[in-house]
């Protein structure tokens, strides 16, 4: 391993310095898996701030990166900063891949297979004023380098000027077009792995995952990218690439999509049981990324309000897999559950007043399918579905903004749709209510009904946590199971002690009638009496009511109503 380590670092030494007016970072992965990163700077900057301020590049540089030989070191605050040591022109640094976290987005370095690494370049961009940015990707023999879904055995280098690099850092990561002019938003593959060419891109894969997998992510992309290239009528202006792999640690699946046409995809180790929702399920989530790479990719939209971007990849999703085939009530029950689990998000809060980004009390994704939805049911519209919900887009030069989905939907400047995400007084659910009725059935939800397992879920699991943050102080830490919830017990909780498992709240099942539970709550509270827990072992928990008890966050469960899917063209 010493020896390959040596070989490297005189590698990125010998491979070519930076010219008197650029900074050049290098890139390459080692025999064992690491990834080599060397920064050679202009001559007399001793001094590298990188480029993005993120809270997690402490996490990124203090734990993932080592300095090779004595000529760096890091500061990790208030900003990442890589110094030279006097007499060195190079700073380098091996970087241990590891996923950050399972559920992240814009991994800094994660293995592919054994020998290939895959890099968010955003963890490594410096940004200096007057000088050009030099990337350079060294796959090393018998490797490849994969950027921008260019495949290479050979050195891949790419210049930025200096006129770029002093806007990026002024702008200090504030922006999109920070990062863009800094190359930072995007993934770059780098070792031995399997490619697999398709038409107008790559599939590289760890070999790791099943079969029946990989063959979905296969047909999808293969579908998909032509269906929209149909439906667009633009296509990628150069090849793609996706990776494929199944990192230790990973549940479910996680997408990513990056500028330069990289897309990494996830995926947990467990085989699949059921082999025909397993595909249904990995085709819509390559079908949701693909979308991406066509309406942030080729188009634009507005990235200060997510739902915009993330809704309309769902909502495509969605149409491409109702084409392909998918039966109309798999598709009907995950519009009603957008519908739904947008309520829960933003029960009755106005949209105008909703905060730009990314934030926890919204569901960019189930919100923005609905908002979309709606936007394309408002008018009559001539072409199928898909190439409908493409029109927006369709020769577009300016980003999709909210502004622009108002007058897709309402044919002008006015109507339901603008009052619905610009009214400063009008609620999110009032305004479907009143407005939207002809397309969204509210029903109100009762004691004893049956509803959908997922709405189930959330009801019973929204009673727990508030009853479980008032006796814990605001602290909440709990599992839902099939039939109950799994308590871990914190120093705070009064009553709940021990780590119970909670089947019956007030007498009622929450997992079978969680408006039954909430209604036992309330009518246990009203009479001045403590709220009993059945548990799976002891006596029942009396606990004391909440000072205040929440209301059940929706009263109503709103599905679409079928002559709104027939006016989609649906036909359902």
């Amino acid at each position: 391993m010493f020896k390959a380590m040596a070989t490297c670092l005189a590698a990125l030494v010998m491979a070519g310095g930076a010219s008197a007016s650029e900074l050049l970072i290098e890139q390459r992965v080692t025999e064992d898996g690491a990834l080599l990163v060397s920064y050679t700077p202009p001559e007399g900057v001793r001094e590298l701030p990188l480029f993005n301020r993120a809270s997690t590049m402490a996490t990124v540089w203090g734990e993932m990166a080592v300095p090779l030989g004595n000529c760096s070191s890091v500061t990790l605050k208030p900003r990442v900063t890589i110094k030279l040591a006097d007499g060195c022109t190079s700073a380098i640094f091996r970087m241990k891949p590891r996923l950050l976290n399972r559920y992240a987005v814009n991994e800094p370095a994660f293995a592919v297979g054994g020998s290939a690494v895959m890099a968010y370049l955003g963890y490594y961009a410096v940004a200096l004023p007057g000088h050009a940015l030099h990337w350079r990707w060294t796959p090393g023999p018998g490797a490849h380098a994969v950027v921008a879904g260019r495949v290479s055995t050979q050195p891949i280098d790419r210049v930025l000027p200096a006129e770029q690099m002093t806007f990026a850092a002024t702008d200090e990561g504030r922006t999109a077009a920070g990062f863009a002019a800094t190359a930072s938003h995007e993934y770059v593959l780098l070792g031995k792995v399997e490619i697999e060419t398709l038409p107008g891109g790559a599939l590289i894969h760890d070999q790791t995952i099943d079969a029946i997998r990989l063959g979905a992510v296969r047909e999808s992309l293969l579908r998909v990218t032509a269906r929209l290239a149909r439906a667009y009528d633009a296509r990628p202006a150069g090849p793609w690439a996706v990776v494929v792999n199944v990192p230790a640690g990973m549940q479910g699946f996680r997408g990513d999509v990056t500028s330069g046409r990289m897309m990494s995809l996830r995926f947990d180790a467990r085989a699949p049981k059921d082999v025909t929702e397993a595909a249904r399920a990995v085709q819509q989530f390559v079908a949701h990324e693909v979308t991406h790479w066509w309406d942030t990719g080729l188009f634009r939209t507005d990235g200060d309000r997510p739902w915009i971007h993330e809704g309309h990849a769902d909502w495509m999703a969605g149409l491409l897999a109702q084409e392909a085939g998918q039966p109309d009530a798999v598709w009907r029950e995950r519009v009603d559950l957008a519908l739904n689990n947008c309520q829960f998000a933003r029960g009755d809060r106005v949209s105008a007043a909703l905060p730009t980004g990314h934030h926890k009390d919204d569901d960019a994704y189930a919100c923005g399918q609905v908002l979309w939805m709606l936007a394309q049911w408002a008018q009559p519209r001539d072409g199928t579905p898909v190439d409908v919900a493409a029109g927006p887009f369709r020769g577009s030069t300016e980003p999709i903004d909210a502004r622009a989905i108002a007058r897709w939907a309402d044919g002008g400047d006015a109507g339901p749709m603008h009052r619905l995400l610009f009214d400063p007084q009008l609620g999110f659910r009032s305004a479907l209510l009143r407005d939207w009725g002809d397309a969204i059935e509210a029903i109100e939800l009762k004691r004893g009904e049956s509803m959908p397992a997922a709405l189930r879920g959330r009801l019973g699991t929204a009673l727990m946590a508030a009853l479980m943050s008032a006796d814990c102080d605001g602290v909440m830490s709990f599992w839902t199971q099939a039939d109950h919830f799994r308590i871990d017990t914190q120093p705070a909780c009064r009553s709940l002690r021990g780590s119970p498992n909670v089947h019956r709240i007030a007498g009622v099942s929450p997992f079978e009638d969680p408006v039954g539970a909430w209604q036992g709550v309330r009518t246990t509270c009203a009479a001045g009496q403590p709220i009993l827990l059945d548990i799976s072992a002891g006596e029942p928990i009396a606990l004391a009511c909440p000072e205040k008890l929440p209301d059940m966050p929706i009263q109503q469960t709103l599905r679409l109503r079928p002559q709104a899917a027939q006016r989609l063209g649906l036909g359902l």
